[in-house]
């Protein structure tokens, strides 16, 4: 890790362990007393081709009905068999590894859910990044705490959401941001929220990776820190 990288890391830690704010900021209309942390890869059944949207739509359903005051969230540096595709295939080293190690939170809530601005900041990134197994609409809030400028990313948010906004569209803590789109506009997914910190944009202006190569976890996981920090609950 370079000393700027292991600067930023630090002081994204420090801040996190200060400003913490309640999921209940990011949604406000969701009743839960807890947050569930499921492992993605166990939750479908061994024989799944894990690429199609009614599968996962019953299985979160059911995860939820046993639960039904747990918020749901899985994904940070899990390691993802729904990218096992072409789209995401690269040969290295004579080996072939795919793109599939997820580098934000998902949290399994319905669409038309509210989401809003957990923390202050601006609207950095406002586009529909619409290709199959992509966000769809994602928009990217741009923080400053102290000496630190941070990122977080909003992805598989209703088109309509991108209305709501315009890029430089500065927002306090708790303002509305959007609502979770549906699975013909979100990318081809059961609704939900990713959401994901960058340390650094690396020069993105629509979009930002939100799935790495195994053989660079230990690049991306410092660009792309723990979300769960952020939050004050345990998950």
């Amino acid at each position: 890790m370079s000393e700027s990288n292991l600067i930023r890391l630090t002081e994204f830690k420090n801040i996190a362990k200060n400003e913490a704010v309640s999921l209940q900021v990011l949604f406000p209309e969701i009743v839960f007393s807890n947050v569930l942390k499921m492992d993605m890869n166990t939750a479908l059944s061994p024989d799944s081709n894990y690429d199609t949207v009614l599968e996962l739509g019953k299985t979160i359903a059911t995860i939820q009905l046993k639960n039904p005051e747990s918020l749901l969230a899985n994904g940070y540096l899990e390691k993802r068999k729904f990218y096992t595709t072409d789209a995401y295939k690269r040969a290295i080293e004579n080996k072939t590894e795919y793109r599939n190690i997820h580098l934000g939170t998902d949290f399994w809530v319905q669409e038309n859910t509210t989401v809003c601005a957990p923390f202050a900041g601006k609207i950095a990134i406002k586009h529909d990044n619409n290709f199959p197994k992509d966000y769809g609409p994602t928009l990217v809030l741009e923080h400053t705490f102290e000496n630190l400028k941070l990122y977080t990313l909003y992805g598989h948010l209703s088109r309509k959401s991108l209305g709501f906004h315009n890029e430089g569209d500065f927002l306090k803590a708790g303002d509305f941001l959007g609502h979770i789109g549906t699975a013909k506009e979100n990318g081809g997914w059961e609704p939900h929220l990713h959401f994901q910190v960058m340390l650094d944009l690396l020069g993105n202006t629509t979009n930002f990776p939100g799935v790495a190569f195994p053989s660079e976890i230990e690049k991306w996981k410092n660009i792309c820190p723990d979300p769960s920090l952020l939050f004050t609950e345990n998950f």
